[in-house]
Parts: structure tokens; sequence; C-alpha cells
């Protein structure tokens, strides 16, 4: 299963005060406060945290089919980060996501997957955040449609197999994040 979440930088600062008193204790760990208040850029790794906590949700919310969102109940264990660059895992109750992010100067991207060697088939495309994203991924592939399904989840389908493949969409302000899996089918 594959999982992702963008944030918008500029947006984020407009919208977010994350400093206001209790804000991080409503979304992080103890340990994830130290992070991000050492951090040598704190917004920086507040957002890469949000966006690994949040793509390791949709993994979870995808395999439970139900849609909440409750922070604390994601940890973020590790982190390894370099100017462009990070690495982490994510307990869920028990259960641990892989991740890998990117870190521009406008945004912050972050995939979740549930196992190391599902990073390896992996597409990402960067589209315009509009309306018509479907449309314009669907233009751009030569072999998949991408879709919804009723209850409103991205579904990718192989258009000469009819298999199902995994996928996670993820917007945030001026960002839309499509990440898709040549191997992984929906069921695995």
């Amino acid at each position: 299963m594959i999982g992702n979440d963008i944030v918008d930088l500029r947006k984020a600062a407009l919208e977010s005060n994350w400093q206001r008193k209790g804000y991080l204790t409503k979304i992080c760990t103890f340990n994830e406060q130290q992070l991000i208040l050492e951090a040598p850029s704190p917004v920086v790794m507040l957002w890469l945290i949000w966006t690994m906590k949040e793509a390791a949700c949709k993994i979870v919310q995808r395999k439970t089919g139900i849609r909440s969102y409750v922070p604390l109940s994601f940890n973020c264990e590790t982190v390894q980060t370099d100017s462009s660059a990070a690495f982490g895992k994510i307990n869920y109750l028990g259960e641990v996501f892989q991740i890998r992010s990117e870190i521009k100067k406008t945004f912050i991207h972050s995939i979740a997957v549930s196992a190391p060697e599902d990073f390896e088939h992996l597409q990402l495309h960067y589209l315009p955040r509009s309306a018509a994203y479907k449309e314009e991924f669907n233009n751009l592939s030569k072999f998949y449609l991408l879709a919804g399904t009723p209850s409103g989840l991205p579904e990718l389908t192989h258009q000469l197999t009819g298999q199902k493949h995994a996928v996670s969409i993820s917007h945030h302000g001026d960002y839309l994040a499509v990440v898709y899996s040549d191997s992984l089918l929906l069921t695995d």
C-alpha cells in the first residue's frame, strides 16, 4: 500500500500558527516536539513530521476504510534528514511504515509504504492543482486510468489488464502529487 502527503509551505505559513499554545502537543509526541524545537529550521521539521504521519495515515485509512486522523497515534520513530531529503519510520499501533520525503523551498512531500521494497516500483507525478487533474493524468498516461471510487478514494486501473494498482493522491495549495506502483496491486 502507498500513502503520500504534500504541504505547500507558503500556504501553511499563511494558514497555520503552529507556535500557538498547545498546537504541537495536539499533533506531536514529546520526542517529535523535541525534534521540531531543536531543528535548524523548526517549521520545516514540523511539516516534515506532519507529512510523514499523514502519508502513513492514508495507508491505514485505505486498509480499514475508516477516515480518521489521530496524529498522536502515529509515532515518528526515526528521522534522518539532509537539506533536500528525509527518511524515517512511522509506527502506528505496532505497524511500521517506511517513509521517504522530498524537501524543497516551497513544499515538502512524503511517501509512505508498508515495506521498504515497495519503493522500488513507485511512479511519482507532480501535476498543477486543478479540478481537471484526473483528466490531465489520464492524458499523460499510456497504460493507466485514474478515477475515483463511489466513496471518494482514488482508483488506478491498468487499461490492458484491468488490474487495480495502489495509488495515492495528495494536494495542498499550489501542489498536487499522484504516486502509484507498477507492481503493487490494490489488494497488496
